[in-house]
């Protein structure tokens, strides 16, 4: 291998750390994002509520940053096979997590239209389906830093764990709204939040997919779109 030769790899692999380097840090952003929102919700406290949504500003523009990154690798160095994957993988991922933040962000929003505190048992089932939605987040920013198929194929395993707890939330605020009928339009709003930690949940479990895809080269599974889940 020439000296230049050895230099060109060496500024890819330096490229490619820097790539991961960012996504971690989306992620990190992500979960506090989510974590900061739901103690917004709990408290009821409004300032950080406004803190959450302003904050998703710079996760967008970290996500923009790793994207145009990623697009520039390819086109100066045109990767093959498992470097690709890498790179197609990284633009996915960062637009998994920016998405996801949009859901920290939008529960956020709601904080300051949710002025009653709500029955012990709503607030217990959204702080389990806080924490399980959270936990997969978390694990499967690990599994990406550690390139881990299992923790990634775990956190796929526990989607339908989040997805119970959306079901029993659904069901218990519509009895919330018909014994308290001055609460449906908080309730309302708690519906949607509890909708948007379900789609938490399943961002999770597509970023596992490709955490397993850039890993192994297995394609993920064509999951339901939004529009099709309305429509089942």
């Amino acid at each position: 291998m020439t000296g230049e030769t050895k230099h060109t790899v060496s500024a890819f692999d330096d490229e490619l750390n820097e790539l991961r380097t960012n996504i971690l840090e989306l992620g990190w952003r992500t979960s506090l994002a989510m974590a900061d929102a739901i103690k917004a919700l709990e408290q009821r406290d409004t300032a950080l509520a406004d803190a959450v949504v302003s904050g998703d500003r710079e996760i967008d523009r970290l996500a923009a940053r790793i994207e145009a990154a990623a697009v520039n690798v390819i086109a100066l160095r045109a990767p093959m096979a498992d470097d690709l994957r890498v790179l197609v993988s990284a633009i996915k991922i960062s637009a998994l997590l920016e998405r996801t933040a949009d859901y920290a962000r939008n529960i956020a929003r709601r904080v300051s239209s949710i002025t009653a505190k709500y029955p012990k048992k709503l607030r217990k089932t959204i702080a389990a389906m806080n924490d399980a939605a959270k936990n997969m987040l978390v694990d499967v920013v690990r599994a990406y830093a550690e390139g881990d198929v299992e923790l990634a194929r775990k956190v796929c395993e526990r989607d339908d764990a989040v997805d119970d707890l959306h079901d029993e939330l659904t069901k218990m605020l519509i009895e919330f709204m018909i014994e308290e009928p001055a609460q449906i339009s908080q309730a309302a709003h708690l519906l949607f939040v509890s909708k948007h930690l379900e789609r938490i949940g399943d961002q999770a479990t597509n970023i596992a997919e490709m955490v397993t895809y850039t890993v192994t080269g297995t394609q993920p599974r064509v999951r339901d779109t939004e529009s099709e889940k309305l429509a089942a």
